[in-house]
């Protein structure tokens, strides 16, 4: 049975991961950008509805799983499926549910879910969403937890910028996963948990170009902004770091970095919210994003970086069994078809 996967962003690891275990070929359609300019959304989406139509009826699938957002996707995934005789599964993310652009769609999104032969989210709080439409055929598929190689196979060299920082820097490292999203990242809690902790140097990932120079030059000497890193520079600078912080303001959100931070055994800080402590309380140690909360935590995971990784350890040997399973479920769903 040939199958696919339906892919409208640009990051993709963690579908990449999902569609080999599947077996599914991955269908990328995701058009930014003419030249230097940015292309409206609108049209974007048109562009992309076309690609995407066009790579299926070359693929000819029977089975399509389908990322969402952006349920546009979904809905040109719906129509195929509609005119050539295939099914598909919908794997939700948790902007799907709770992003306030996306919540405007939700009718069309319990349209689209009812239609598919399943539909997958990410954490239990999410499969709430489905639960209450009505959608029975819905379960929570967490992300898979890769190996150190599968994401990083050797460190790469970074610029000079950022080695000459990690030379001079002899004592705490600290990496924070973040995009400089208001609504989503604690970065300027970062920026003040530094100012309070001048022996560490703190690294904040992500395009800074979102914020103003008048900000970035406010930060204290021991914070540097590392603009967007592709993903090998991105996991080579988590590497080499010796705590990582992992943070959302959003409600209902487990985090992908995580599963990338337990490959690296690395000790983490992340926020302190039920659905991450759900999934994540044997491993992980949780902040409120005050900075003095986080400096304390970010200096107790150096403290017990050894328990921690042990701790790690053994979260991936449960970890290991509970993916086997739950692709062992979605493989029985897609056989059923």
């Amino acid at each position: 049975m040939k199958k696919a996967f339906v892919i409208w962003v640009q990051e993709v690891k963690l579908s990449e991961f999902l569609a080999r275990e599947i077996d599914a070929e991955i269908i990328i359609s995701c058009e930014k950008y003419w030249g230097n300019f940015a292309i409206p959304t609108i049209v974007r989406y048109i562009i992309q509805g076309f690609d995407t139509y066009k790579k299926l009826r070359q693929i000819r699938p029977q089975i399509i799983f389908v990322q969402n957002p952006p349920i546009i996707a979904v809905a040109v995934v719906y129509l195929y499926a509609k005119f050539n005789s295939a099914a598909y599964i919908i794997d939700t993310h948790t902007a799907g549910f709770i992003d306030k652009k996306w919540t405007y769609f939700h009718p069309l999104h319990k349209f689209l879910a009812k239609r598919a032969i399943w539909n997958t989210a990410h954490n239990y709080k999410n499969l709430e969403y489905l639960k209450n439409w009505g959608i029975e055929k819905s379960s929570v598929l967490q992300f898979y937890t890769p190996t150190k190689l599968e994401i990083l196979k050797e460190n790469i060299a970074l610029s000079d910028e950022l080695e000459a920082k990690l030379k001079n820097q002899a004592g705490l490292k600290v990496f924070m996963v973040n995009r400089f999203a208001e609504a989503d990242d604690a970065w300027q809690e970062v920026v003040e948990t530094a100012r309070i902790m001048p022996q560490a140097l703190f690294f904040l990932t992500g395009n800074d170009e979102k914020i103003s120079q008048k900000i970035k030059d406010a930060f204290p000497a021991n914070v540097t902004t590392t603009g967007y890193l592709k993903h090998k520079e991105f996991m080579t600078l988590m590497n080499r770091c010796d705590v990582v912080l992992a943070l959302t303001k959003r409600r209902d959100t487990v985090l992908w970095s995580i599963r990338e931070i337990m490959a690296l055994k690395k000790p983490f800080v992340t926020s302190d919210s039920e659905t991450i402590k759900h999934y994540f309380s044997d491993v992980a140690l949780f902040t409120n994003h005050k900075a003095s909360d986080l400096a304390e935590k970010i200096q107790l995971a150096q403290a017990k970086k050894t328990e921690i990784e042990e701790k790690i350890d053994t979260f991936l040997k449960k970890d290991t069994i509970r993916w086997k399973n739950d692709i062992l479920f979605i493989n029985q769903v897609i056989e059923k078809t």
